[in-house]
């Protein structure tokens, strides 16, 4: 597959002028004298993951289409007919699907949270009318949680994108069996057997699904290239032959790993991975496994890190890098790419603009272009008829015009450590001093928040809350230093650097310090109820959104699974000194609590265990704290379901209305407040 000419960018760019009639608008509802409401933001997308089928015919994209669970459509580019229903289910939100050739898609999605998904497939043969579609299950159930081995669970490690008949997947080999491995799963059938290539290693006091979740296949679907953990090292294997052994050709502490294997090029033999072992940003090298020669640096930014490398639909050709300081950049290194590039920027001036599918001759490409004030819109590029024109909105209730700019800050913290996040200031805030939420994100290693469109921030903006998202000590995107930096800082220095950007804020003139919130949600849920027991005079309310309350407990749920690389995690990430975690968990400090706190809770959440709310509700009872709670049954890390996520967010509006001061759209709006919210006894 080459890369697209000269000659035909050279005619794409003549036609340019003649797109201007086929760019137009889809269209929003008309803007109106009151706020947008809390489902103009949180109803689910009306398009999102879109992927275009090898061929080019076909783009599959998930939405709703009124089903009101997520499921996937199909539009036929060729005859630019409606997209129509393809895969919905009464009991699950889909999350994910791949083609697989022109003919099966394969999806996944979970019931309730478990974080447990079932895998599908489903041909894109025509039915006869009034005909269902044959769907054929890959893997079966859904309740039982992942580290089960007795359930029957599968995570794809690779699509095999170039394997119109296989996934490959680790998992057990069938229901009720004990033999844990990878396997080829064929998706016509769901017959799984295993990997000719799979080698597993000897067990040696080790996680075995670590080991098998990060085996990498070359594009001929051969295992060649794994990571493993033995003792207190990361050992980095490859197998320079496909039928022979796997050979060492690094090594490095556990908890400090330099290397990580991405993927092989189109030849089998060039692999390309990241490296911080010579530079504290990731530099992007190919390693040769015949040869075992490592490249010299491809590409090093300091001051950020690699988010996706870029290459032509077979991997044959290698485009460029796009990477992520405050905003997101391209690097090419092929000269007609970044000609494409150019002129669909040229075509697209006021969004960011990226190629997020493409068919297999690289004759019809998907352009996803969004802003900070933009959900987006999908656009399908026509290489050969020189035609660019939109196909659906992201979401056409926002208007982008009513949406409000994201900023980039900076600011030191206490021990001169310079800290990145985003500022969101609300209308009419120019000159005074305004209602501040701190909004710091999950992880919290390893994440970032990013400049772009979110729909937390953007909400509420529109109430009249200046949202401050820090990039606190401990988040990716800034360095292997930075982000060692927040090891073991939980409640600590990762926590100065939130009460840090409070106090900047106040300084620029931006916050009015009497009305300052904190919101989050996983280890953003932590960090608020740290911030209100470690600096209660700092907020006059908080949001804890399925937050971890107890360290101790955190720790001995990962004890539980048995799993080496949990345990690192722990002793590296969290630490295990019983002392440390006792006195940085916010459950044995709730006395300090002086402020109201809204809690939101899934009760099948497999990473902050509902046990976090249940241990942490009868100490707030115990002290009469203002308190109220939102639990939903069917819910796990996040609320999936619409009509969940819509209820949380209206109580949010309500609560913050209530303590912060903003503004509030719940009398125009359709949203009914839960019945599960409780109310504690205030002091």
């Amino acid at each position: 597959m080459r890369t697209p000419s000269s000659t035909r960018v050279s005619q794409f760019h003549r036609l340019i002028c003649s797109w201007a009639f086929l760019i137009a608008p889809l269209g929003w509802c008309a803007a109106t004298a009151t706020l947008p409401t809390v489902e103009d933001f949180f109803a689910e997308p009306e398009m999102r993951s879109a992927r275009l089928s090898p061929d080019g015919h076909y783009l599959a994209f998930l939405t709703t289409l009124g089903w009101g669970k997520v499921g996937i459509a199909l539009m036929d580019l060729t005859t630019g007919k409606p997209p129509e229903p393809f895969a919905s289910a009464q009991d699950e939100n889909i999350k994910q699907f791949y083609w697989k050739g022109n003919d099966y898609i394969i999806y996944s999605g979970d019931i309730g949270g478990n974080e447990s998904p079932a895998w599908r497939s489903v041909p894109v043969a025509t039915r006869k009318l009034g005909e269902k579609r044959r769907v054929i299950p890959l893997s079966a159930a859904y309740l039982e949680r992942p580290l089960d081995r007795k359930n029957d669970y599968l995570s794809i490690i690779d699509e095999l994108k170039f394997d119109p008949l296989h996934v490959l997947a680790f998992g057990i080999q069938q229901p009720g069996s004990t033999t844990v491995g990878v396997f080829l799963v064929n998706i016509r059938t769901g017959d799984r057997a295993i990997a000719p290539s799979y080698n597993p290693p000897p067990a040696v006091n080790e996680s075995v699904s670590f080991i098998d979740s990060s085996n990498i296949a070359d594009n001929n679907g051969v295992l060649r290239a794994r990571r493993r953990i033995v003792g207190k090292n990361m050992i980095y294997e490859v197998r320079p032959d496909p039928a022979g052994n796997y050979v060492k050709v690094a090594e490095f502490p556990a908890g400090e790993p330099a290397w990580e294997f991405l993927f092989f090029a189109g030849d089998n033999e060039t692999l390309y991975l990241v490296s911080t072992e010579h530079s504290d940003t990731q530099t992007l090298h190919t390693f040769n496994v015949r040869t075992r020669e490592l490249s010299p640096p491809i590409f090093h930014s300091p001051d950020g890190e690699i988010e996706d490398v870029l290459t032509s639909w077979d991997r044959s050709r290698f485009y460029g890098v796009s990477y992520v300081t405050d905003k997101r950049h391209d690097k090419f290194f092929d000269a007609g790419r970044e000609r494409l590039q150019q002129l669909i920027d040229h075509a697209l001036p006021t969004t960011e603009n990226v190629v997020v599918s493409s068919s297999q001759d690289e004759k019809t490409f998907v352009i996803a272009a969004v802003s900070d004030r933009d959900p987006g819109t999908y656009y399908v590029l026509d290489l050969a008829h020189g035609r660019l024109g939109p196909i659906g909105r992201v979401n056409r209730r926002i208007d982008p015009a009513l949406m409000r700019p994201m900023e980039p800050i900076s600011y030191q913290s206490r021990d001169g450590l310079t800290i990145h996040g985003y500022l969101t200031r609300p209308a009419g805030s120019e000159g005074r001093r305004v209602p501040l939420i701190i909004n710091p994100h999950g992880g919290p290693f390893g994440i970032r928040d990013y400049w772009g469109f979110n729909s937390e921030v953007q909400f509420l903006a529109s109430r009249g809350y200046a949202v401050l998202q820090i990039n606190y000590r401990g988040s990716g995107g800034y360095g292997k230093r930075f982000e060692n930096a927040g090891h073991r800082e939980w409640g600590g220095k990762m926590q100065n650097d939130l009460t840090d950007g409070v106090k900047w804020a106040i300084d620029q003139g931006i916050a009015d310090q009497s009305h300052i919130a904190i919101y989050g949600g996983s280890y953003g849920g932590y960090a608020t109820l740290a911030g209100l027991v470690f600096t209660p005079e700092l907020y006059c309310c908080g949001i804890n959104y399925v937050g971890p309350s107890d360290l101790q407990l955190l720790v001995n749920e990962h004890n539980v699974s048995g799993a080496e690389s949990l345990e690192i995690f722990d002793k590296q990430f969290l630490g295990n000194d019983k002392d440390y975690l006792y006195s940085h968990s916010p459950i044995n400090f709730v006395d300090r609590i002086r402020v109201p706190l809204l809690n939101a809770y899934g009760f099948n959440d497999a990473r902050v265990d509902i046990k976090h709310w249940k241990h942490l509700e009868p100490k707030l009872k115990e002290y009469g704290k203002t308190y109220e709670i939102l639990i939903e049954g069917n819910e796990g890390h996040g609320f999936r379901n619409e009509s969940n996520r819509i209820q949380f967010y209206a109580k949010m509006e309500q609560f913050l209305a209530k303590y912060l001061g903003g503004a509030s759209a719940l009398p125009n709006s359709q949203a009914k407040l839960p019945d599960s919210s409780v109310k504690g006894t205030s002091n």
